[in-house]
């Protein structure tokens, strides 16, 4: 069912990705380095630091998109304003009868 050829090929092409360090000194410092991390305990306040940092950086980057849409928006030139709309009659026909709107 699997293709073994697959697999060997993945392992050939993965194996120049390893890290193989060839001295015994930075195999002893790596695996004291995992061991340690793998050991010690988290304070509540290094977990919500894990858990806020990321969430925080969401909110301001959320702010400064909104902030910068809202300048955006309020330096465009409106389609339309209040005193063109108000300049012009508008007439409407309605069963024959003509209704002008002004003002």
């Amino acid at each position: 069912m699997t293709d073994e050829r697959f697999f060997e090929r993945l392992r050939e092409d993965a194996a120049q990705l390893r890290y193989t360090p060839q001295d015994e000194f930075t195999w002893t410092r790596l695996a004291a380095s995992i061991r340690s991390r793998m050991l010690s305990n988290v304070t509540v306040a290094q977990m919500l630091a894990r858990w806020f940092r990321p969430i925080m950086a969401s909110f301001a980057t959320l702010a400064i998109v909104a902030a910068l849409s809202i300048t955006w928006i309020e330096t465009r030139e409106p389609a339309f304003n209040a005193d063109s709309i108000s300049a012009n009659s508008l007439e409407i026909t309605v069963d024959g009868d003509t209704y002008t709107l002004a003002e």
